[in-house]
């Protein structure tokens, strides 16, 4: 598995992601001794800052997509490990066959955009064949589908994106769209909190009673 080190920088990209009032997903490339080499995070709703290879204010922003492009395309990586916060959609899917990373993990689920099942069948990805594992069954993976869902419902996605969340992650939702919710979030903003506080907070939404 995967160190926690990993997963805690991971979520804490997402974290800084949601904070910065874009889509909150983190993700981390690991090398075979475990050890971090590359990072990225969502920043489809931020303008470039002039520094790094990330994209930014694009819908190809991915955090997986700018944790890869960390990466030298000097070699390939079958021996990494790609962590993403989120289950990857089919574009990043796709890169991490182009980056010959072969191990991809995901902490929660995306019931809409999520493409965890898909099977790219060309010679190229044969050869590359990506293995895919999540979502993390402990309150890591719950957190990154909280955040997902209640950065949806702020930012205020269409109907047909929050019904399949609905749909898929009842649990996730209900808590995300409980009317406590809103304060909750607008009170780490406002402190400035770090991931283990807001993870702390959230799980407060998750143990309290059900108001969705």
């Amino acid at each position: 598995m995967p160190p926690d080190d990993a997963w805690h920088r991971a979520l804490e990209l997402a974290w800084e992601s949601f904070l910065a009032g874009t889509t909150p997903v983190g993700a981390v490339v690991t090398g075979p001794d475990g050890v971090m080499v590359a990072e990225g995070r969502g920043r489809r709703f931020e303008q470039p800052n002039g520094r790094g290879r990330e994209l930014a204010y694009t819908q190809i922003a991915h955090a997986e997509i700018n944790a890869l492009a960390g990466l030298p395309p000097t070699r390939h990586y079958e021996d990494h490990v790609l962590l993403t916060t989120l289950e990857p959609c089919c574009m990043c899917l796709g890169a991490a066959v182009q980056s010959a990373v072969t191990q991809l993990h995901f902490a929660g689920r995306d019931p809409y955009g999520g493409a965890a099942a898909v099977r790219i069948d060309t010679p190229q990805a044969r050869r590359r064949a990506v293995a895919v594992t999540g979502p993390l069954p402990d309150p890591r993976g719950w957190f990154a589908e909280l955040l997902h869902i209640r950065w949806l419902i702020e930012f205020g996605a269409g109907p047909h994106v929050l019904e399949e969340q609905r749909r898929g992650l009842p649990d996730s939702y209900r808590r995300a769209a409980q009317p406590a919710a809103g304060p909750l979030f607008d009170r780490l903003r406002r402190e400035a909190a770090d991931v283990d506080q807001a993870m702390a907070a959230a799980g407060e939404l998750r143990s309290g009673p059900d108001r969705g």
